[in-house]
């Protein structure tokens, strides 16, 4: 942590004018750092992955086959490079959006930054600036005034500070000019003020002790420009799936390659046929499959009221291990509310017209929450608010109460502690009750009024922030899908400790101190069953996530205060309030809660755990079909047959079966249990537990289509025929395995009907299909249309194929 600036300048007059250039050119203006906008290096970043890297062969193959081949170069024979070349377009462009956001967090983090500063420079008060601010100016406070450099207060006349947004307090803290211990978390250092933070009450005046990035708020901005985004689980089970399909498909090629050059082929043949196989071991489609499906997800999301500003988080949601939430407007509501009283020899009416006489604020929002929650109390239950006459003591945290008088009447609030100490009558019963409920985590004040035998103490209220409705049942939801929740706070411990108890977070309690005594390793064990952290920094925060994230956890971490954003944008998932939130947290985040429930962000863990269960799908599917592809050309180059299959028809077969039936599966319904099951492992493949009967399957789909061609080339049929035959028999078998991946049950079981987005999209192949065979299309392709002879021997092999499929999936059944 950077330690705050010395304090520099020549006392009361502040600043001379050249002192303020000295300061300038020693530490630069009152910015916030901004982040490198290269597009170069963003487009470079998208293209570092191996399934891109296949893509991109495929790309050059694909482009320089009609110029070798020869012939006329119309636009049909570069059709599958456009079509790759749109994916990866499409995906650089998808992911240059998603890195951008760091540089948006960067701006929105500037714009906190109060415009202008009221300062004290050669004895004469002047309006600057807040970028020209320097380390030992004279700084002016007053009510409503948002800081913009952090300072050390040299006076003060009942100042409040809302420092919310950077410590996650929900009271406004009085400040003083008492020095904190050397090493004082934020929220403890009332001689203090912040830049970012907003001045409630009062007024005072401060000497600038840091500006720019030496700022609290300037370190957080250091944090979200150093800190990088975590690779998601799903994008290292794809990028661990694109180096396999990589390494499969240069094998078999140069294995072709090599078969096809010691059987004397044409060259140009060889890479004829190693382009066909390029095109079927890599499922070209996936990408945009994949984003089509989150997108999918970000439009049901969004009617749940979670907006999905990163399209892969929503499907890391689904397999987070660990909730880090942040109590004060994400657990709790962020307002006071009176919840217990007793007054001596009073009713309700007559406590609360003591309590709210003796106040300064007014309803609905003008004071701190304190003050609100007293007067909100009173008018709830008719109380009288007589008028203020005179304010004898003002309240400060030194004087800790606060005295006023009405007329002929004189009110006093403040801590028991202190009126009982100023009293000269006092329930036996005040010392106990308020400590008890001090111990439950609520703020106590008493009451007291001076007459003519002196102070009497009248009673006492307890206050809490309370929790917000529903997040107790969606903390156990959680917990039921063994998911734990840990509250993250920099409110008193007490406090949190209490709030947990009330919505289900119970456990160890920490403080930002004793984190600071931990080592990294130790830090890694305390995460792990420790339930609050209570009292700590932005720093902690993101160290805590780090911690979790060296345990093998998949974090979430919500947050609504620029406190948040570091660890927001550390966390595999940032999920921000809408509402409360602030422009830092939401930018930073990469889910945003637009009615700030708790709740919803279970809902987005079930719409994350459908989506990975529909990717699982369509990629076993894709899979499926296309290596019973391959192993269809690979046997035919091996044994030195025609290609049942030619580039094109292989490129057909996969324009129809890759993409409309994957995409209709992105539509199917979210298995029943999807919650009652705990998180898969982070580091899990994505075939984990399928590998067998993928391999089965595509075992069983390539000796039907094989078999087929050579029952047809055997009886000496005409090779267009015969392959006319054979695509059509591969398309209808590619589109039952989409129907037979729909789930691990026989279909026999399920139904058909559970998913009418792929009734459509098979009827819609079939139609497409159709017209190919049946029209001038057809030649072409290379295709003939089919005969009523063709279509039996086609519906015989077709049936005994989808009847074995579903018997396969009962011998081998597949485990997510």
């Amino acid at each position: 942590m950077t330690e705050p600036l010395e304090p520099r300048g020549n006392g009361a007059p502040g600043l001379s004018a050249e002192e303020v250039q000295q300061a300038l050119a020693e530490w630069g203006p009152n910015r916030l750092p901004e982040a490198p906008r290269s597009l170069f290096a963003l487009v470079r970043r998208q293209l570092q992955d191996a399934l891109v890297y296949i893509l991109l062969a495929a790309l050059a193959i694909s482009i320089a086959t009609p110029f070798l081949e020869g012939g006329p170069l119309t636009l049909g024979r570069f059709l599958d490079a456009f079509v790759i070349g749109v994916i990866l377009v499409l995906n650089a462009t998808l992911g240059i959006a998603q890195e951008y956001q760091a540089e948006r967090a960067i701006a929105e983090l500037d714009r906190l930054h109060a415009p202008r500063a009221r300062v004290r420079r050669d004895g004469t008060v002047v309006l600057v600036d807040a970028a020209e601010l320097v380390p030992g100016d004279r700084l002016l406070l007053e009510a409503g005034d948002r800081l913009s450099a952090d300072a050390r207060l040299v006076h003060v006349s009942h100042l409040t500070v809302d420092e919310s947004t950077l410590t996650g307090e929900a009271e406004p803290v009085v400040k003083s000019l008492d020095p904190a211990e050397a090493g004082a978390p934020l929220a403890e250092r009332n001689s203090e003020v912040f830049a970012g933070t907003l001045v409630t009450r009062g007024a005072g005046e401060a000497v600038v002790s840091a500006t720019g990035v030496h700022t609290q708020l300037g370190q957080i901005a250091t944090l979200v420009a150093e800190t990088h985004i975590p690779m998601t689980p799903l994008q290292q089970r794809l990028q661990q799936l694109g180096r396999n399909l990589g390494v499969v498909a240069l094998v078999l090629c140069g294995l072709v390659a090599l078969v096809g050059l010691l059987r004397e082929l044409h060259v140009l043949e060889v890479l004829l046929i190693a382009t066909s196989l390029a095109v079927s071991a890599v499922p070209e489609g996936l990408p945009a499959v994949v984003t089509v499906c989150f997108a999918l997800g970000v439009r049901r999301m969004a009617r749940q009221n979670a907006l999905v500003r990163r399209l892969d988080a929503l499907e890391t949601l689904g397999a987070v291990t660990v909730v880090c939430s942040d109590k004060t407007g994400t657990i709790t509501e962020n307002r006071m509310t009176v919840v217990e009283h007793r007054g001596d020899g009073l009713d309700e009416v007559a406590l609360a017209t003591v309590f709210a006489s003796c106040s300064h604020g007014d309803l609905p929002d003008a004071g701190d929450p304190t003050e609100l929650a007293l007067l909100a109390w009173a008018e709830a239950i008719g109380a009288q608010r007589l008028p203020i006459d005179e304010e004898e003591v003002p309240f400060t945290s030194e004087a800790k109460y606060m005295r006023t008088r009405h007329g002929g009447r004189v009110f006093l609030k403040g801590s028991p502690e202190k009126l009982a100490a100023l009293a000269d009558a006092v329930p036996a019963w005040l010392a106990e009750e308020t400590e008890a409920a001090g111990r439950r985590g609520l703020r106590v004040l008493a009451a007291a009024e001076a007459g003519d035998g002196g102070l009497r103490v009248v009673g006492w209220v307890g206050m809490t922030d309370p929790p917000r409705g529903g997040v107790r049942e969606a903390v156990a939801e959680a917990r039921q899908a063994g998911i734990r929740t840990v509250m993250i706070t920099g409110d008193d411990p007490l406090t949190a400790a209490a709030i947990g108890a009330q919505v289900g977070i119970e456990g160890r309690v920490r403080t930002g101190r004793e984190l600071d005594e931990l080592d990294e390793q130790a830090l890694r064990e305390d995460v792990r069953d420790t339930a609050i952290y209570a009292r700590v920094s932005p720093q902690h925060k993101v160290a805590l996530c780090e911690a979790l994230l060296a345990n093998g956890e998949v974090v979430a971490m919500s947050g609504d205060g620029v406190n948040d954003a570091p660890a927001l944008k550390r966390a595999h998932v940032g999920v921000a309030m809408g509402l409360r939130g602030t422009d830092v947290a939401r930018e930073a985040a990469a889910v945003v809660l637009a009615d700030d429930h708790f709740a919803t962000i279970v809902h987005a863990v079930r719409e994350g755990r459908r989506i990975h269960d529909n990717i699982r799908r369509f990629v076993l599917f894709l899979l499926r079909a296309n290596f019973d592809e391959l192993l269809v050309v690979l046997t035919a180059v091996a044994f030195n047959l025609p290609l049942p299959l030619l580039p094109i028809h292989i490129l057909w077969l996969n324009l129809m079966t890759d993409g409309p039936p994957a995409l209709a599966l992105a539509n199917e319904p979210a298995v029943p249990g999807v919650m009652q099951r705990p998180p898969r492992p982070a580091h899990q493949h994505l075939l984990a537990g399928s590998m067998a009967q993928l391999v089965g399957a595509a075992l069983l789909g390539f000796a039907s289509i094989m078999g087929f061609f050579l029952w047809r080339y055997q009886a000496g049929e005409p090779i267009d025929e015969i392959r006319s035959s054979t695509i059509t028999l591969a398309i209808a078998i590619e589109l039952f395995l989409a129907m037979s991946a729909r789930s691990e049950l026989p279909l026999w079981r399920v139904g058909l009907r559970g998913n009418p987005w792929l009734l459509r999209a098979i009827a819609g192949v079939a139609v497409v299909h159709l017209v190919l065979l049946y029209t001038p299309l057809a030649g072409a392709f290379h295709l003939v249309p089919l005969t009523v002879a063709d279509w039996q021997a086609i519906g015989g092999v077709f049936v005994v194929s989808a009847l074995s499929l579903e018997v396969l999936k009962a011998v081998l059944p597949t485990r997510s």
